[in-house]
């Protein structure tokens, strides 16, 4: 059985099933991967036509974050502002022997629907259904049936079919006098890029890999150019083109790089694309969905075929998805006439740890510089698999990370004084050396791990009259 990424099977074993030996199969041996696209396309529409009126309250989005498809509905959703009238269920990273399990959820329940696996909703629909269990996924919640889990359109439907219900000041992702265009690129952007990792990853010889691969870097190099000269992939405006490609990119290194093979160079190799990305995360209701562990958790375990260690790497470094992009200078107006989504509800922030805009807690004996008010933590435990992993200690606070200049060392000068400042254990030792500012200090503080400065986390270090910690 060929699955889609974003699927299980009534019949076919997930990558965790310690009672029966069978695994899911991505590969198929001497082919091409094939994306199977058959979808229940039933639509949610402001007239109810199909059946299913847009009602708020009515519907349930169900959208694990591990899941690039997924993901656009989770990013879309909270740039139209629909949170209070279209609620959200997370499964968690990894699939069990039948679905998309709720096992992030108390008592491994979705908290409104009471399902353990998505795969009731899809059953309560047809019992019969044979097709993949996948996400996105909208359940009606008054009938517990699925309505559709046709992700090319449930976004579309966001901005056309529920704007009676989208937030002032909402963007407009779907132009008319560039919609044209836009159809055009996303078609490329989904057949090359989207699509295209997964062809390399999935590819079931060394031809279909290598054609795979040329014509994935051949697409990344077209938007390279493209991305040259425009701050977005539509021009000065976000649009969902850019929700689309994003969501591929952020996971590039990530995932795709290395266990795909997608590896002629890296997204932060690609100086265009790397910027364009970085400005893209740093943008509210982009980097704020994205759950780094869940991705890394999701890819690494299920594809047990192409990975059957299932170790999950403990990179990439994260914190340059905060440095400065710049371009700005391309563009000033990122939502056109409209303005940026408001602060990510509590409910639905990313784990600590998970995301360099909600970083670690320190694991040594003393927080790591967390502002007044914080409380760390010393460890991170992942919900989806029963082990306790150490957290990045490189911890800072909201507040600094809105200043990408704080995030981590980026010249010789920086590089220097820190050395100096590496052998000093002492406020006396450190008084001579006030010249070097509080804020130089903080980033090599925070570019060392607290485990391999133990001193520093113990002692006041204080510059420019500015407490450290």
């Amino acid at each position: 059985m060929i699955f889609n990424e974003d699927s299980t099977t009534r019949d076919d074993l997930a990558a965790d099933a310690p009672h029966d030996d069978r695994i899911p199969t991505y590969v198929n041996a001497g082919q091409s991967y094939e994306r199977d696209m058959r979808y229940v396309t039933t639509r949610i529409t402001r007239d109810g036509r199909s059946g299913f009126k847009v009602e708020p309250g009515r519907y349930r989005l169900i959208a694990a974050r591990a899941c690039p498809w997924a993901n656009r509905t989770l990013i879309v959703r909270r740039l139209l502002g629909l949170e209070d009238v279209l609620s959200v269920g997370m499964p968690g990273p990894t699939h069990d022997a039948r679905s998309w399990t709720f096992d992030l959820d108390p008592d491994g329940k979705d908290p409104v629907l009471g399902y353990e696996r998505l795969q009731e909703a899809y059953l309560a629909l047809d019992p019969d259904y044979d097709l993949g269990i996948t996400v996105p996924a909208i359940v009606d919640v008054t009938s517990g049936k699925l309505v559709t889990n046709d992700f090319d359109q449930i976004t579309r439907d966001f901005s056309s079919e529920w704007v009676d219900y989208h937030r002032p000041g909402a963007p407009r992702l779907w132009p008319e006098d560039q919609r044209e265009e836009m159809e055009a690129v996303m078609r490329r952007v989904f057949t090359e890029v989207n699509n295209g990792v997964y062809r390399c990853g999935f590819a079931g010889s060394q031809a279909h890999y290598e054609a795979a691969y040329t014509r994935l870097f051949d697409a990344l190099d077209w938007l390279e150019e493209r991305l040259a000269t425009r701050r977005y992939l539509m021009g000065d405006h976000i649009t969902e083109a850019d929700v689309r490609l994003f969501t591929t990119l952020v996971r590039f290194d990530a995932v795709y790089h290395g266990h795909f093979k997608a590896n002629r160079n890296k997204l932060t190799e690609m100086p265009v694309l790397w910027a364009y990305a970085r400005d893209l995360f740093q943008t509210p209701g982009f980097g704020d969905t994205i759950d780094f562990q869940q991705i890394k958790e999701h890819y690494y375990i299920v594809h047990s075929d192409i990975n059957p260690t299932r170790i999950v790497p403990a990179g990439p470094d994260l914190t340059g998805w905060l440095e400065p992009h710049g371009r700005e200078a391309l563009s000033d107006s990122p939502w056109g006439e409209g303005t940026a989504p408001g602060p990510v509800r509590d409910a639905e922030r990313v784990s600590s740890g998970h995301n360099p805009l909600y970083p670690a807690r320190s694991t040594s004996g003393s927080p790591a510089f967390v502002k007044e008010g914080s409380e760390p933590t010393r460890v991170c435990r992942s919900r989806a698999r029963a082990w306790d992993r150490p957290c990045d200690s490189r911890t800072r606070t909201d507040g600094e990370l809105s200043t990408a200049a704080s995030v981590r060392p980026r010249n010789r000068e920086l590089r220097t004084q820190s050395k100096q400042l590496s052998g000093l254990d002492t406020r006396e030792q450190i008084a001579p050396k006030r010249g070097v500012s509080a804020s130089l200090l903080r980033q090599w503080l925070d570019r060392s791990r607290c485990e391999n400065r133990d001193r520093a986390c113990e002692i006041d270090l204080v510059a420019d009259n500015t407490r450290l910690g």
